[in-house]
């Protein structure tokens, strides 16, 4: 028997000793436990290739008899076409041209109005320039539009022949869909 109160006790004190680690453990995981937190940060930039609208095409679409008129886009900046008429005898003759504007922006939509293109003229003495379907527009993206304009002689030359070449230089904005 004397044997068997030995074995016990150290059953006892080894399942004590068990039960006592058991408790400690749950005890330390309780008490550090601590709550995650994650923080992160996201930064997005402009980029204007992401933002392209341009002519792609430019045609004159009527001119007064005798009139030549001829337009192009430039090949280096598709923001500008350049437009020339010649042959104008009097007051009042015109040449009209359609500009075709593509909007290749993958998302984003592009406002385009009379105010922001820009249509410059080197001969201002004899040649007139009306803007005629520039109004305020926003383009979708992947989308065309086209808009018009027309020269016209302002008044009869006396002596010379008149020529006048035509920068016109498109200015979108973005906007947001």
């Amino acid at each position: 028997m004397w044997k068997e109160g030995i074995i016990m006790q150290r059953k006892t004190g080894i399942l004590g000793i068990l039960i006592a680690i058991v408790i400690i453990g749950i005890g330390y995981a309780v008490i550090s436990a601590v709550p995650l937190v994650i923080n992160g940060t996201g930064t997005i930039s402009a980029d204007q290739d992401s933002f392209v609208v341009k002519y792609t095409a430019c045609q004159n679409t009527s001119a007064s008899t005798g009139v030549t008129a001829t337009c192009e886009v430039d090949s280096t900046d598709p923001t500008k076409a350049t437009f020339t008429v010649t042959g104008m005898k009097k007051k009042d003759d015109t040449a009209t041209f359609t500009f075709t504007i593509a909007n290749e922006s993958p998302d984003l939509s592009a406002s385009i109005g009379q105010g922001s293109t820009f249509i410059s003229n080197n001969n201002t003495e004899y040649f007139t320039i009306t803007p005629g379907s520039f109004a305020d527009t926003t383009v979708a993206a992947g989308a065309t539009t086209t808009q018009t304009v027309t020269v016209t002689a302002a008044k009869t030359p006396i002596v010379d022949d008149a020529t006048g070449t035509f920068v016109i230089t498109l200015s979108a904005t973005p906007v947001q869909p």
